[in-house]
């Protein structure tokens, strides 16, 4: 609060000349440089957050987060990027209980029935697989996909994606690389683990996989991964469309594929016109929100990941005498900037390229840096 609106947090009424001078550390700038108008506007904004008012405020700092991360501040996209991590936790509704409302416990197994029943599927869905495309510049796209077995998390099998082919902020095209190399890569594996079979097959290619795990059921040294009997993409009809022709392109129109948009939690189907909306109560719909969450939790947890490494980069750009390539030589032997940071001037010194002065001089500014 004191961050965002720049508001005082203890006293009554106008501030005191002695209170601006005094609490210039609570907040970002100097309250003494700005008029009582605009400080009664900075307490208006605070108040109508509090009274619920938050998205508008969510929303604007979203847009300064991307803005500063296309500036390649990604210092202040990270401070922001916590910032509305902090707006949303505060903000998330509670739940609360009623007398006769008692909290339900979760039955995966019938939530996977129910959720085959509302979607009419050809069969119950014992493998699902939900992708979500996770950016905050066009620096780092990355991607995720969950694996869920009877309702459960299958840690094992998730996977995680650097969006490579797509240039921005283009999570149509994104959502279609991540289907792409997802399920032409175990088509691969099953073609390589039976060539001749693969060679003259006239099948569909994932009747054709089908047919081998249950022909292969005795242990192989070969563990050959399942498509999947449900594929959930995190969106709307965009996002959909692109992974059924990635999926089309494969051979796999017949693999069925939902897409859930978050804001109203519509689920979209191929060939249909109109979004399903399920009951907010349903098992269904509890067990994709579950698979959506934590789709979205695996992609957000790289992208920090891949921010911080960047971020942590960053910092031997400001150092004198560190070319790109000198820098690339440094993290290619220490592996990152913190054990770069623990290593001692002769130690940086032994890396080709970099001399006894400059190991003296980046020792000395990792140290101070």
């Amino acid at each position: 609060m004191r961050k965002k609106f720049g508001v005082l947090t203890f006293g009554r009424g106008s501030p005191t000349e002695r209170e601006l001078k005094s609490s210039t550390y609570q907040v970002p700038m100097k309250l003494s440089e700005i008029t009582p108008e605009i400080y009664r506007e900075r307490v208006a904004q605070a108040c109508e957050f509090l009274e619920g008012h938050s998205r508008e405020m969510m929303a604007e700092v979203e847009k300064q987060m991307r803005a500063q991360a296309e500036k390649l501040d990604f210092e202040k996209a990270a401070e922001l990027r916590n910032m509305l991590e902090d707006l949303r936790r505060t903000t998330r509704p509670t739940r609360r209980f009623t007398r006769g409302s008692l909290p339900t416990t979760i039955d995966p197994e019938a939530d996977v029935r129910a959720l085959a029943d509302a979607l009419q599927l050809p069969k119950i869905p014992r493998v699902m697989e939900c992708f979500d495309i996770s950016n905050i510049s066009a620096t780092h796209v990355v991607a995720s996909m969950v694996c869920f077995r009877d309702g459960i998390p299958d840690k094992n099998c998730y996977r995680r994606y650097r969006i490579r082919t797509v240039e921005g902020q283009d999570d149509f095209a994104s959502m279609a690389e991540v289907v792409r190399r997802r399920y032409s890569r175990i088509l691969l594996e099953a073609r390589d683990a039976n060539p001749n079979a693969a060679e003259f097959s006239q099948e569909n290619p994932a009747e054709a996989l089908e047919r081998q795990s249950t022909i292969n059921s005795q242990p192989s040294p070969v563990n050959l991964v399942r498509l999947p009997d449900l594929i959930i993409v995190d969106g709307g009809k965009g996002q959909l469309s692109s992974a059924c022709k990635e999926l089309q392109r494969l051979g796999l129109h017949d693999l069925p594929i939902i897409g859930l948009a978050k804001e109203h939690e519509e689920i979209y189907r191929p060939g249909r016109a109109l979004p399903l909306q399920l009951p907010e109560d349903s098992g269904a719909l509890r067990l994709l929100q579950r698979i959506r969450d934590e789709a979205h939790r695996f992609a957000n947890a790289y992208h920090q990941l891949l921010m911080k490494k960047r971020i942590g980069e960053s910092i031997l750009d400001d150092c004198p005498g560190v070319s790109q390539h000198r820098k690339n030589l440094l993290l290619r032997k220490f592996g990152s900037v913190k054990r770069l940071r623990r290593a001692s001037a002769e130690e940086i010194a032994a890396t080709d390229g970099i001399g006894t002065k400059l190991a003296a001089d980046v020792h000395r500014f990792l140290q101070t840096h």
